[in-house]
């Protein structure tokens, strides 16, 4: 159980901080693509809620 938790708990945190520092090697810039894709707030708001969809599904499919 504890190795679950530090997976569930590690594994954001580094991604965390790669970001991180990445935009501190960078000055703190977000790259060009990026820059675009928040330009639309609803294509984000879009993504995210298909992506719940989709992994809800896909957990359900796997439970099966």
């Amino acid at each position: 159980m504890l190795r679950d938790l530090l997976l569930a708990l590690g594994i954001p945190l580094i991604l965390l901080l790669l970001a991180m520092l990445a935009l501190v090697h960078r000055g703190y810039q977000l790259p060009p693509w990026l820059q675009r894709i928040l330009q639309r707030r609803t294509l984000i708001w879009n993504i995210g809620i298909g992506l719940i969809i989709f992994l809800s599904l896909l957990r359900w499919l796997l439970q099966r």
